[in-house]
């Protein structure tokens, strides 16, 4: 009996892990004073990771920009979190129909900054920011356009829409081949006999869904 409690007291006083000590908590990302995403990590008492991605219940994001966040703080609970080289990755589901999850990979920077990995995306890593408990999030203008910093060379790119309308498919306007020839016995008129250059429309590319989603 005695060995079995001094077993038990042995593992309460365990060291937390040095990666724990540093990463548990809440981590912002923040368009100047205004907060996009909130995520909570922690560790639990078996080693495992988890974690809650705090998200506007509506908004539109191409990952860099974001707009017409609305509807309220929408908290979805991670799916699986495993540690690996120092660092925390987790995937939180995505249940519209073919979607695949949404997984995202946090090393600590300092005491303060968490550099966050989109996995799968070619999105830059975001700069994660160390928030309260009790730090407000939400109340955000829908009709703002919020900006992450970005470094000099990423591109910007259009506004995705994140909805629960189906997503339109990448379609790419090629031109259509040139007609043929008219037989050589069938007169052509003065105006068809002039070489001109074939015009050439310039393909045109729409992205209809969100950048949770397609990458």
């Amino acid at each position: 009996m005695l060995h079995k409690f001094l077993l038990a007291l042995a593992v309460l006083l365990l060291p937390v892990s040095a990666l724990a000590q540093g990463i548990e908590g809440n981590w912002d990302l923040r368009s100047g004073d205004t907060t996009i995403f909130r995520f909570t990590i922690a560790e639990g008492d078996g080693g495992e990771w988890s974690g809650t991605w705090q998200r506007p219940a509506s908004f539109n994001t191409d990952g860099n920009a974001f707009a017409r966040l609305s509807g309220g703080v929408e908290d979805v609970p991670s799916m699986t979190g495993i540690e690996f080289l120092e660092r925390v990755e987790l995937s939180f589901d995505d249940p519209r129909p073919g979607a695949i999850p949404d997984i995202f990979r946090f090393e600590l920077i300092d005491e303060g900054h968490v550099r966050m990995t989109y996995v799968g995306t070619d999105l830059e890593p975001y700069l994660l920011v160390r928030s309260g408990e009790n730090d407000p999030m939400g109340d955000w203008d829908i009709t703002a356009i919020y900006r992450r910093t970005l470094p000099a060379s990423a591109a910007d790119g259009d506004i995705r829409v994140r909805s629960n309308q189906p997503a339109l498919e990448l379609r790419s306007a090629r031109p259509s081949a040139a007609p043929p020839p008219p037989p050589a016995d069938e007169p052509v008129a003065a105006a068809e006999q002039e070489d001109e250059a074939p015009q050439v429309e310039e393909p045109e590319t729409r992205i209809g869904s969100d950048f949770l989603e397609g990458f």
